[in-house]
């Protein structure tokens, strides 16, 4: 384990984990379905609460961040090396799977995808406003994320111009996106083509409230570290109360078998809320939990939270495969479906690491070469006065 692995928080590293581990196994088990027990189908949602505790975890961790520049977010060249951080950590791998994905979609769909598409999807149009995917469409919650590294700190920097007070403008603009998602799923809820899973989940303007709870919470952290402490466990507790609950909502019991719940007002608005105050809930204790010592348990969560994009880049391609080449053949059969459970698990983080080890991390250094360059060309000009004088020795 490296130094850098050392430094991370186990407890948010654990997070992570449990995030991508909900998305993979949720997706995975669609390899299993037509041999297992109706009570089965119950797991069915791992991959929309992995997807919500991913916002929740982002809108901290971003959060923090930029209250750490505090006032210095006003000065354009810190705003840009941001970004530079942010992009070259995300969009390098991004990009390679959309040109990827493109090359799925010819193989397994035998048909070509237009240039338009490429272009929407590689610079994160294509689930902005609207939901009409045509390949990739797991990039939408990837979309959500990438519009809040670009909006919200251009937001804050905005509102600096105009008043130099970090925390009045940093909360304002926090609640703003906040506000605007949750009226905007009010509002479009009745609509036409409302949907909770199709419509008000996956469209970026519809989701900034569950990081903004993620940034409130990185708020209180380190604004309020007293209050943060204070009582991790029953915060915790809370937290896994309402996600039980909420998780219940999901589902009802009809015919023998488990089956998704009413798509109603409920679950197009404010239960997306209350998902990500639930995981919110557990941060505190999370951001608290370090190890003193390392062991083979704790080394695979941090490797799995450390390949976690790019697991979540590579699990649906590779499903999609295995579907077409091996499941209609051996779907009939437990054990064969079994073993296509394992090799998609098994496979997607070999890639995965693959991926960290020879794409992701060259990119990450690269990014530590290019964003102090950056920093000097945006740095403002000394004035006259803090000229050095030459008089003085």
């Amino acid at each position: 384990m490296t130094h850098g692995d050392r430094r991370r928080v186990f407890g948010l590293d654990f997070l992570r984990a449990l995030a991508i581990s909900g998305v993979l196994f949720a997706h995975g088990f669609g390899l299993l379905y037509p041999q297992m027990p109706a009570w089965f189908g119950l797991l069915g949602h791992g991959g929309f609460y992995g997807v919500e505790l991913f916002f929740v975890l982002s809108g901290f961790l971003i959060g923090r961040i930029l209250i750490r520049y505090d006032s210095e977010l006003g000065n354009p060249g810190t705003v840009s090396v941001f970004y530079i951080r942010r992009w070259f950590r995300t969009l390098p791998l991004f990009w390679l799977f959309v040109v990827l994905n493109v090359l799925l979609v010819f193989q397994v769909k035998d048909h070509p995808v237009s240039l338009g598409e490429v272009l929407e999807h590689g610079f994160f149009l294509r689930t902005f406003a609207t939901y009409h995917p045509v390949f990739f469409p797991e990039s939408w919650s990837l979309a959500i994320e990438e519009w809040f590294y670009l909006l919200f700190p251009a937001a804050i920097w905005l509102g600096l111009r105009f008043r130099r007070r970090f925390a009045p403008v940093f909360l304002t603009v926090a609640a703003a996106f906040f506000l605007f998602s949750t009226i905007g799923r009010m509002i479009s809820a009745s609509g036409p083509e409302a949907s909770w899973t199709q419509w008000q989940r996956v469209i970026v303007i519809y989701r900034f409230d569950g990081l903004m709870i993620g940034v409130f919470a990185g708020w209180l952290s380190i604004r309020w570290p007293l209050f943060w402490r204070a009582q991790p466990l029953l915060v915790a507790a809370i937290g896994v109360v309402v996600l039980i609950a909420l998780y219940a909502s999901l589902w009802r019991w009809r015919d023998g078998q488990f089956v998704f719940g009413p798509d109603d007002y409920f679950a197009r608005t404010f239960r997306f809320t209350f998902v990500s105050l639930g995981f919110a809930l557990l941060l505190p204790w999370a951001s608290l939990w370090k190890l003193e010592n390392e062991n083979f348990a704790s080394l695979a969560v941090r490797k799995i939270a450390l390949w976690s994009y790019a697991l979540y880049l590579v699990h649906i391609p590779l499903i999609q495969l295995l579907m077409k080449y091996g499941y209609q053949d051996w779907r009939t059969s437990l054990s064969h479906a079994l073993i296509l459970f394992v090799f998609e698990i098994g496979g997607a983080i070999l890639v995965s690491a693959l991926l960290f080890r020879f794409f992701e991390r060259p990119c990450t250094g690269l990014r530590e070469r290019v964003a102090p360059a950056m920093a000097k060309i945006f740095a403002p000009a000394p004035t006259r006065s803090s000229q050095p004088n030459p008089s003085c020795k």
